[in-house]
């Protein structure tokens, strides 16, 4: 098994800002982050939990629901601005 140390991650940096350029950089990690989540949850049997109808329209949640993101499907607080598990805007 190769060992990857400090100089071949910094030579594997250098390629990619070079393919992708450093503004797009950001983009394609988080492609490449959400990616590997799907992989593993599919691989776990994990399955996503049902949007609410009220949710996936972009309506105002009542008081005392429970929140899902429209990214990932997860359950995240009433009061919450943010997914805790993907970070994309609720």
């Amino acid at each position: 098994m190769p060992n990857i140390g400090g100089p071949e991650l910094f030579l594997i940096l250098a390629v990619v800002l070079i393919v992708f350029g450093a503004g797009r950089l950001p983009e394609v990690l988080g492609q490449l982050g959400k990616g590997v989540r799907t992989f593993r949850d599919s691989a776990s049997g994990e399955e996503k939990p049902a949007v609410p109808a009220a949710t996936a329209s972009g309506a105002a949640p009542a008081a005392g629901t429970t929140i899902y993101c429209r990214n990932c499907g997860r359950p995240n607080a009433n009061d919450a601005k943010f997914c805790s598990n993907c970070g994309q805007s609720l």
